[in-house]
């Protein structure tokens, strides 16, 4: 079992975290979305070491994370003229591209053996200030346990990743609290594979063309994150999407009965009487940042997680993507 050492953000820590990815080694750093598991993006055996700490399958692509636009040209091999406009002007951001890429440089592991590679550009100051030291690109998944809800401290990463990993950069907490937008542009028509923050409206406004979101969960798509397993609690989780009170009351006190500890996860918490309620916020950006950090809290604390949530538009769409896997699709 490694030592996981806690870093900081003085130039001496973020100094070591850049040598230690340099030479092969997993370092966990915050972005404004979630926390991610860093590797040397072309060293193999590193980014191996990724999918065994994660307990992650090998057919699920990792991101790859730059801290300039220049260094997006070390790892695609073309460029569009809708990637250049979105790079332009969503980047920095909460936005992933999937373009293709220079096959002598990536490597397949990366890629899950894919011809294309996804590319972001992390908002977040303290994650490029961390790419910045590296001085390589970062493959960086979610550095969480595969199928756990993504962290959004370094409390959270340290949890899943202590004795798994080299070290965690123990920055603030995630702003935006979902991982990011991923968009492919390997087509003429651009498509978002998995749902974040920036939304497909806003990157029609940048590109001057439809944005399609695939929203079947069955079809297979050449995008990070998207395949498997995700955002599970360890306690048991069900999810109501209308908001009926009267239902979610009913199914607290049936699980009351069975000798169950549940507790709602609501967004409004006045309106269940007293019953345990843990909030998810107002608004749905509220919740999109919330949402893993309440989960992480619940499953220490009860048996049972009743959630409802009832946002409508694309950022509540974003969320309803996430809140659904993790409660396994069980809607009541």
């Amino acid at each position: 079992m490694l030592e996981t050492k806690l870093l900081s953000f003085t130039q001496q820590h973020l100094t070591e975290a850049g040598t230690i990815i340099r030479q092969g080694g997993l370092v966990a750093f915050p972005t404004e979305t979630v926390y991610g598991l860093g590797a040397n993006a072309l060293d193999a055996n590193a980014v191996s070491d990724v999918f065994r700490a994660k307990g992650r399958p090998s057919d699920n692509p990792l991101i790859v994370h730059v801290y300039c636009k220049e260094q997006i040209y070390e790892i695609a091999n073309s460029v569009s003229d809708d990637a250049l406009k979105v790079i332009d002007h969503l980047m920095p951001g909460s936005v992933t591209i999937v373009l293709p890429k220079k096959a002598d440089v990536v490597p397949d592991c990366v890629t899950a053996g894919l011809a294309t590679v996804a590319v972001r550009m992390p908002l977040s100051q303290e994650a490029r200030q961390f790419l910045q030291y590296c001085k390589v690109p970062v493959a960086a998944p979610s550095a969480n346990t595969s199928t756990r809800p993504s962290p959004t401290t370094w409390q959270a990463v340290n949890e899943d990743m202590s004795g798994k990993i080299d070290a965690i950069l123990c920055g603030k907490a995630c702003d935006v609290g979902i991982e990011s937008t991923v968009l492919d542009l390997t087509s003429d028509t651009p498509r978002i594979l998995r749902p974040g923050i920036v939304t497909a409206s806003q990157i029609e406004a940048i590109i001057g063309k439809s944005v399609v979101v695939i929203t079947n969960p069955k079809e297979k798509v050449n995008s990070p994150g998207v395949r498997y397993k995700h955002y599970a609690p360890k306690c048991d989780m069900v999810l109501n999407l209308d908001g009926d009170i009267a239902k979610l009351c009913n199914y607290y006190d049936q699980c009351v009965e069975k000798g169950q500890k549940p507790v709602l996860l609501v967004q409004d918490v006045a309106k269940y009487g007293n019953r345990q309620c843990y909030p998810l916020g107002e608004t749905d950006e509220q919740v999109a940042h919330n949402l893993f950090a309440a989960l992480r809290h619940c499953e220490k604390r009860y048996d049972i997680i009743i959630a409802s949530y009832t946002g409508k538009g694309e950022v509540a769409d974003s969320v309803i993507n996430r809140i659904t896997k993790s409660a396994g699709q069980k809607i009541i």
